[in-house]
This record gives structure tokens, sequence and C-alpha cells, in this order.
């Protein structure tokens, strides 16, 4: 069976290829996978997030999405990829604080093109569990609220792969715990292939597999077994 991900021997050089974010990276993922990159500020695991969100190209090696070369597409190419294929979500949440609620989930339907948002907005906001916080401005909600809107905004657009850098590392122990479950919650229902960078072992004890970044060099390693508290 095809890999939904494969990277093959991808590395990422800057300041003249004197600097290596990534070393000859080798990944293989399958369709609805929750996988939880690890490591050290700075060991590579925005980078290979960069890379799988298209955000930028690798120095060598080649992407395949879905059995397809993506990492040689056009800007324009990567930016129709980015708008269709994915979703992303942040520490930071990286919200619109002129928007509501509802209009911060929209926005990759109006970039999608589409012009009737409103149906999907409310069936997003019911299924992460925030449907009363519709009208409601940013600056009323806290952050495990901020980051639930992040989320419903991520998957409105029904993306195959969710990329998500630190998304509870804002958030206290409680609302963690319960982002954590939600996207777990959501990769079931939805099918969705979740790629998440963390410091947190919490977070790495509910993905299916757990990959450590050391240096730009990726090594599997088991799941944490961590009781939640």
């Amino acid at each position: 069976m095809m890999d939904f991900i494969e990277l093959k021997n991808i590395s990422k050089t800057y300041n003249n290829q004197e600097e290596s974010a990534l070393r000859e990276v080798d990944l293989s993922i399958e369709t609805g996978q929750f996988i939880a990159l690890t490591g050290e500020s700075g060991a590579g695991k925005t980078s290979l997030l960069n890379i799988l969100g298209l955000i930028d190209q690798p120095s060598s090696g080649e992407y395949l999405f879905e059995g397809i070369s993506v990492s040689k597409f056009s800007e324009d190419e990567r930016t129709l990829f980015r708008r269709q294929k994915l979703g992303f979500i942040f520490q930071f949440f990286n919200l619109f604080d002129s928007l509501n609620v509802s209009d911060n989930v929209a926005i990759p339907l109006y970039l999608n093109g589409m012009k009737s948002t409103k149906a999907l907005v409310r069936e997003k906001l019911a299924q992460i569990g925030i449907s009363e916080l519709q009208d409601r401005p940013l600056n009323t909600l806290s952050g495990g609220q901020l980051q639930r809107v992040a989320i419903a905004r991520a998957i409105v657009h029904k993306p195959k792969l969710i990329l998500a850098d630190e998304p509870t590392g804002n958030l206290d122990s409680k609302n963690a715990l319960a982002i954590l479950e939600l996207l777990n919650r959501l990769k079931k229902e939805e099918n969705i292939t979740i790629i998440m960078a963390t410091h947190s072992s919490q977070a790495s004890n509910m993905a299916d597999q757990v990959y450590q970044v050391i240096d730009g060099n990726l090594t599997k390693i088991a799941p944490l077994t961590i009781q939640a508290v």
C-alpha cells in the first residue's frame, strides 16, 4: 500500500550550505496517523514542519504526498496545495484579532473560493464544542478557547494533513490535555493525519508514533507511557 507521506533523503541547509537543519531524513507516514516530533529548540523540528507544509523547500531529497512529488512545486502550486490539503495549528494561535470567532474559522473557506460558509463554520464549531462562541470577539476568550478556534479553522476545509507546531505550548496543563484529547478525537472522526512538533511528554504520549529530532537527524522512538494528569 502506498504511504500517505514519504520523505526520501530530505536535507535542508542554510548560510551557503554551512548550516544543516535536516540531514538526509527518511520518513513514511500512513493516512490517519498521529505523529509527534520531539527534540530541543533548534534541532530541526520546525524546519521539518515547514518542508511538510510546503512553506520551505528542501535543499535535496524528495517529498511525496499521496504518491505525487511535491518538493519541486512552483510557488503557485505550493500555495494551492496548502490551501486545499493542509491545516495549520500554532502555539500562539495566529488568529485575526479584528475578526470574531466565526469569521476567523471561515478564512480557509474564503481562500478556497467558497461563498456560502456559515453552515460549515457552525458545523465545525459544534464539533469542536464551542458553538456558543461563534459571535464572540477574540479578546473575550481564554487561551484554551482560542486554541479551539484555531483548530476549527484548521479543519473547516477538510484538509488531509494537520501540521501542529507546539499546539499546547501556550496553555496550562488542564487545557493542554483537553486540546490533545480533542486532536486525537478529530483524527479518528475525520481520518486526518496529524504531525505535531512538541516539547511535551504529555503530548508525545497521545501520538501513535514518536520521532526524535537531534541536530537535523530523525530517529523513531517508542511512544512514552505516561499517565495523563
